[in-house]
């Protein structure tokens, strides 16, 4: 496709293309005569620059977690967490947490929890108040 295709796809704008071109963001087309022609690698990135772009991340961030990526990077490395079992293990207090907010019969049981699910605690957000701004509400 086209940069003027892509950007329809994407629901943006060929400006704007370009621009992620030269800030390093997406790759360029490969060039067929005087034409760049996109393929669906560049169009999820777009749209993954445009999503994450959409829930705050700067241009800067992006920059940093795509040239990780691009290196083979994990994200535990770019955070400087080290090696993904030590998060994991960081992790294991979960459990203790879903019963604290009521959430401990929502948790899958440790037989689930083998066939690589994550658990509910990991996936759902919450909110963290300081005591008097619970009391407050």
């Amino acid at each position: 496709m086209t940069i003027d295709e892509l950007a329809a796809a994407a629901g943006t704008t060929s400006r704007r293309v370009r621009s992620f071109q030269t800030l390093g963001l997406l790759p360029h087309p490969d060039l067929r005569g005087r034409t760049g022609r996109y393929g669906p690698d560049h169009r999820s990135r777009l749209a993954a620059i445009l999503r994450l772009q959409g829930q705050g991340f700067s241009l800067e961030s992006l920059d940093v977690l795509f040239r990780a990526l691009d290196a083979g990077d994990s994200l535990a490395t770019v955070l400087g967490l080290g090696e993904p079992s030590a998060v994991a293990k960081a992790t294991d207090t979960a459990g203790d947490e879903a019963e604290l907010y009521g959430f401990a019969e929502l948790q899958p049981t440790a037989r689930r929890r083998r066939h690589g699910r994550r658990r509910l605690l990991s996936v759902v957000p919450t909110t963290m108040w300081e005591q008097g701004e619970a009391a407050a509400s």
